[in-house]
């Protein structure tokens, strides 16, 4: 079975929204939130997720507010919740001390996670990266492989790089957990393409962030069922 995880920055564009938005999610059964942990230098992310970490920033956000949104997230869906963040991220928030109930991996983008930092590490992959180089991440990969489309900044892509197809059969050699693509995704072709070509899920960011700022819930709505229809 094929799976669909979507990035949301946490309580973007605020939390009333937000939480709309996973009910959305949980009747088309997305199977992961990645849920993005605001920094004021996301440096690897483009101009649309820069923004929405701004916008989560200045309403306020601190460690004891994100306890209390994990834990209503915990209680209300069944999808998987994987935080997604920077080194900045894991200092001010204490990401490592988080309850391991509460969510199910920690992917970092500019700071490799060890078990022995916390028992659900996420790497990265993309085409750059050496044999031993990925193999060794690999070692300290739970949940999912996150491949890259294209080494790159999030938002930056036109149409999605083919360069995973490759990275994909090279982290085959080495791991079988599923392997997730993301960067540049954005409707049910590339969704179609990208899982032809071998990847076990998909990730959609920017796209979808951009999408929740600024269409309705029904265009929204309409769009999730495109999605999930691919992954049937």
């Amino acid at each position: 079975m094929k799976q669909l995880a979507l990035y949301l920055p946490c309580c973007y564009p605020n939390e009333d929204r937000f939480f709309k938005i996973l009910d959305l999610m949980e009747t088309y059964k997305v199977d992961v939130l990645e849920l993005g942990i605001p920094v004021t230098d996301p440096h690897m992310d483009g101009a649309v997720i820069k923004e929405s970490h701004q916008q989560v920033l200045v309403q306020g956000f601190d460690r004891t507010y994100l306890n209390q949104i994990l834990m209503k997230i915990k209680e209300k869906y069944t999808f998987k919740v994987v935080l997604m963040t920077y080194k900045e991220g894991l200092d001010n928030y204490d990401l490592f001390t988080i309850d391991s109930q509460l969510i199910d991996g920690i992917l970092c983008v500019d700071q490799e996670i060890t078990f022995e930092d916390y028992p659900m590490p996420i790497q990265l992959y993309n085409e750059t990266m050496s044999n031993q180089l990925l193999e060794e991440q690999l070692k300290n990969n739970r949940v999912f492989a996150y491949c890259m489309s294209g080494a790159g900044k999030t938002g930056s892509f036109n149409q999605v790089p083919t360069n995973y197809i490759e990275t994909i059969k090279r982290i085959r050699k080495y791991s079988n957990l599923p392997i997730f693509v993301g960067f540049g995704i954005k409707d049910e072709q590339d969704v179609a393409s990208v899982y032809y070509n071998g990847a076990d899920g998909v990730i959609i960011g920017s796209f979808f962030v951009k999408m929740i700022a600024s269409e309705s819930l029904e265009t929204i709505n309409s769009y999730l069922k495109s999605l999930k229809n691919v992954s049937l």
